[in-house]
């Protein structure tokens, strides 16, 4: 019984480590969890990561998972690897526009897209939504 405690325990610590080492490929397995802001090949990049790292506790606070897709990779939040075809696997998904700032909802879907970043914009557009709505209830 003991040996059978520890076996189920290795296969349990060897699954949770294969999973962790599997690189994003793509937004989907996200969808339910967070939300996403993608911004695609900015003009600044630099600028985008200051705004993402500015209003960092605010981004956690929504679950927003964000990714600046420009020349030569991504910066993201993040905690995972990303795979060598994320990127362009993400920008064909949702059609992305150089320069634009798009904000995915949990559900997978478009909630904005934009030109430019403006953040308090996007934690307006997502504070309205139903299912933060509830979030922000049950946190309280």
């Amino acid at each position: 019984m003991k040996h059978i405690k520890y076996l189920a325990l290795l296969a349990f610590s060897l699954l949770s480590n294969a999973s962790e080492s599997i690189p994003l490929d793509d937004i989907f397995t996200l969808r339910w969890k967070n939300r996403l802001i993608i911004v695609n090949q900015p003009t600044n990049p630099d600028n985008a990561l200051s705004l993402m790292k500015k209003y960092s506790k605010d981004i956690n606070e929504r679950d927003i998972v964000w990714f600046i897709l420009k020349e030569g990779g991504a910066l993201t939040n993040y905690s995972g690897r990303l795979s060598d075809s994320f990127m362009s696997n993400v920008q064909q998904q949702y059609r992305l526009k150089k320069n634009t700032v798009t904000l995915i909802g949990k559900d997978g879907g478009i909630k904005s897209q934009e030109k430019s970043i403006d953040v308090q914009t996007l934690f307006s557009t997502i504070d309205a939504m139903q299912m933060r709505q509830r979030e922000v209830q049950l946190n309280q």
